[in-house]
């Protein structure tokens, strides 16, 4: 795989990879062709994102200290229970204490949560886990397709984490192994990768069968962890075939009113992966597009801010975003929808939670504070979504009324929720998603300001109450009703490598894995800031 991409011909007028020398250019130059100045990148580098003023005090410190016991206690639980029941396995039914094959059966829940392991200090179970996935071969799975995204952000980025965490090389070997595995789901006539991979046959395909369709996140979401596996190997393949889904969807589509690609920067969310063309899926910040975004900013801090390209996208995105995306809601929030040039759908999902807190990094590292305020007001919508319910647990989907709408085609009962909570249920379901508890945290961090610490703790109050059993943490049916709704047997591995972190990580000291020195990915998963780029690997 490694030698197609190396010797790949052009496609059309498509950037191919014919080159794999040291010296790699891929997403340096702009959007305009500007190349970032060294006094411009000293200047981003200035910019400090972390609070330096985070409450002093001994009794402050002793309640953050016991809260971070309290959740790293709970972490511990549910590990022990995975590691009787189904240690090396995908996951562990909480309700049943079976062990489940959701992820190719390589243990996704052992790679996903070995960074959580090592940033809590259980060291014992960091060694017998190192163990385990030492003895993992990948090529063998459980003879279904990989999900390649999937198998991106949980296992490589797992296995990087923990690598740059522990320096110990196993990792970074397992990470190369797999990540050289997936790249041959990059051999497509645009480099645009397979939704789905078979490991064991080399083919194809989506998950909805046979169709060369993809989504936005799932082929904008490899670009951090690949850069930095080709930092760390000093192979610029793996950066070459991220960046070039870039080249092949800027190059094969312009933004044209009447189109499903309207708005310049506010990408639809399915691609045909033979042509690069996009073919519907109206602009959102939720599942199939939330990762997109994200990464833009994230790798070009990741890049030492010399990944220009990744920065004019992230900007162009965000003027649309503002333009199209947010809107105010008949209780006067700010709350993020699915829009174009056409107009607004105000439906939205627990995903988009993520953003309030990607955009008050891109804010601080970007020295931004208009874009700072428009975070915030995004925060306090999504938090809504958890403080107004009894069990202090947000619903996977809910919908708002922009502000001065009729609501006549809202139900009966969609107004009554309005009125009582500002939104309307969608699918009440939780299934411990951490993307609420993400932003908070981001906040906290950012500003310093205790109160979001407190709203964490309120979080993990109705978390411990409601969801919490004997094999772990279950899903609830209901965030209405909490535990007496009914239990959903759901764990999945984010749980361990997000949730958890990130509720860990509001009561540990301001330093531990700071904001300054590491980014997260999209699974939760902190890579150095620290390891110098200059262009080449």
């Amino acid at each position: 795989m490694k030698q197609f991409l190396c010797t790949v011909a052009c496609v059309g007028s498509l950037i191919c990879l014919a080159s794999c020398s040291k010296h790699v250019a891929d997403g340096m130059r702009g959007l305009e062709g500007h190349v970032p100045r060294q006094h411009e990148i000293q200047r981003f580098a200035k910019n400090q994102v972390q609070a330096s003023n985070f409450t002093d005090g001994e009794s402050l410190k002793k309640m953050r200290a016991n809260r971070a016991k309290d959740v790293r206690s709970g972490f511990l639980r549910a590990w022990k229970a995975y590691k009787k029941y189904a240690f090396g396995a995908d996951e562990i039914n909480p309700l049943t204490l079976e062990p489940l094959t959701t992820r190719n059966g390589w243990g996704a829940t052992l790679i996903d949560a070995l960074d959580t392991i090592h940033i809590m200090g259980l060291e014992d179970e960091f060694k017998d886990a190192a163990e385990k996935v030492k003895a993992i071969n990948f090529d063998k799975n459980d003879g279904e397709p990989s999900k390649v995204f999937e198998t991106n952000i949980r296992y490589i980025g797992g296995l990087i984490s923990a690598y740059e965490l522990s320096n110990d090389r196993m990792f970074l070997k397992q990470a190369t192994a797999l990540a050289d595995i997936m790249l041959e789901a990059f051999d497509t006539p645009t480099g645009i990768p397979w939704q789905m991979w078979d490991v064991q046959t080399g083919t194809g395909s989506s998950e909805s069968g046979p169709s060369t369709m993809n989504n936005l996140a799932e082929i904008g979401t490899y670009q951090l962890e690949f850069f930095r596996l080709s930092q760390l190997t000093g192979d610029p393949i793996y950066h070459k075939a991220a960046q070039r889904v870039y080249d092949v969807i800027l190059d094969q589509n312009e933004p044209k009113k009447g189109t499903p690609y309207a708005v310049a920067g506010l990408y639809p969310i399915f691609v045909n992966i033979n042509t690069g063309k996009f073919l519907a899926g109206k602009p959102n910040l939720g599942g199939g597009s939330d990762s997109f975004y994200e990464y833009l900013i994230k790798t070009w801090a990741l890049s030492g801010f010399q990944l220009q390209r990744c920065l004019d996208m992230w900007n162009e995105s965000l003027k649309g975003i503002k333009k199209y995306i947010v809107s105010r809601g008949s209780d006067k929030r700010m709350y993020m929808g699915i829009g174009d040039d056409e107009g607004l759908d105000s439906i939205s999902d627990t995903f988009t939670a993520f953003f309030p807190g990607t955009l008050a990094l891109a804010a601080r590292l970007l020295d931004d504070s208009e874009t700072m305020e428009l975070a915030h007001k995004l925060l306090l919508s999504s938090y809504n979504t958890f403080s107004r319910m009894p069990t202090h647990i947000g619903p996977e989907n809910f919908g708002f009324l922009p502000d001065g709408d009729d609501d006549s085609d809202l139900l009966n009962s969609q107004k009554a929720e309005i009125k009582k909570y500002g939104f309307y249920l969608d699918r009440p379901y939780y299934l411990m998603r951490p993307e609420v508890i993400e932003s908070i945290f981001y906040f906290y961090r950012i500003t310093g300001d205790e109160k979001y610490a407190d709203w964490i703790w309120e979080i993990w109050q109705g978390i411990k109450a409601n969801c919490e059993v004997d094999g772990g943490f279950a899903g609830l049916r209901d965030v209405r009703l909490g535990r007496e709704g009914g239990l959903i047997g759901k764990q999945e591995s984010f749980v361990f490598a997000e949730t958890f972190k990130y509720i860990y990580l509001a009561f540990t000291e301001p330093n531990v894995i700071s904001l300054d020195d590491y980014i997260f990915s999209t699974e939760g998963h902190p890579f150095k800031r620290s390891i110098p780029f200059n262009g080449t690997f």
